[in-house]
């Protein structure tokens, strides 16, 4: 081989690589620790970046603000771009240049099961945060995700990166796969307003869905039992009758949580 035909060939395969890897979806490393202390400087925490360019001001830099907003945009974007091009599946160096941030990494983390065919569900659900923090960090994200922000990135359609994690989430939650009830009502804790609205929502959906789920994981079910309480005031007579048979089903007379299971949902007509 000539060294021309050397050269090109090189070439074609760094061409090759750079297209099989997310090359440059990356932030800048700790951005999200650089999120939160600005964040802790403002008055509403997890507000700032929504608040950026309000009348009051809500962060005492709200250019670094816009900035680091803008930089998770763009991430969001890269991910987004490489998770469309052809191939069937990611390369295992996927997330690598998203791991010296632990919010990129999550996000990367995502988009890289969705790439896959949702085949490493254990793999997804072990790398969301636990705790009150790591439920935060999923809501933080939401809020990131607003800035400047006109239209997710298409693979976070219809409403943005936290509720694509959450959504991926609810249907592991459904399917009854380990741990993700227990990181599913982790996260529901520590949402408001519209996030509270939504995944109120899915947990209806749950019950009526997945009774057997509610009977199996009921040691973590009952952690949001004042919760569940309050939904079941809000569902209608039919979705109720359903929900006591589906619980009646799977609640035998050697399971010993059964008798608090029943009391909770009522048995049924």
């Amino acid at each position: 081989m000539t060294q021309a035909g050397a050269l090109m060939f090189l070439g074609l395969l760094t061409a090759a690589s750079a297209a099989a890897s997310p090359a440059g979806c990356s932030v800048q490393k700790g951005l999200y620790d650089d999120w939160l202390a600005l964040s802790k400087r403002a008055s509403s925490p997890r507000r700032v970046l929504k608040l950026v360019g309000a009348t009051t001001p809500a962060a005492p830099d709200p250019e670094r603000a816009q900035k680091i907003g803008q930089e998770y945009q763009a991430f969001f974007q890269c991910l987004s771009d490489a998770a469309n091009q052809k191939g069937e599946k990611t390369n295992p160096s996927f997330c690598e240049e998203a791991a010296g941030d632990r919010l990129a990494a999550l996000v990367c983390e995502t988009v890289a099961y969705v790439k896959d065919g949702r085949a490493a569900s254990k793999e997804f659900v072990d790398a969301l945060p636990t705790g009150k923090k790591g439920a935060e960090m999923i809501w933080d994200l939401e809020t990131i995700a607003l800035t400047g922000q006109k239209s997710p990135a298409a693979i976070f359609l219809p409403k943005g990166p936290a509720y694509k994690v959450i959504d991926e989430l609810f249907v592991l939650v459904l399917d009854d796969k380990e741990g993700a009830v227990s990181k599913f009502l982790n996260i529901a804790g520590s949402a408001t307003d519209a996030g509270a609205r939504y995944m109120d929502g899915q947990i209806k959906v749950f019950l009526m869905e997945s009774p057997s789920v509610v009977v199996k994981e009921w040691a973590i079910v009952r952690q949001s039992l004042p919760r569940i309480k309050k939904l079941l005031t809000e569902m209608p007579p039919a979705d109720i009758r359903k929900l006591r048979q589906g619980i009646a089903v799977f609640c035998t007379k050697d399971n010993l949580d059964c008798p608090e299971i029943l009391k909770t949902f009522g048995r049924p007509e």
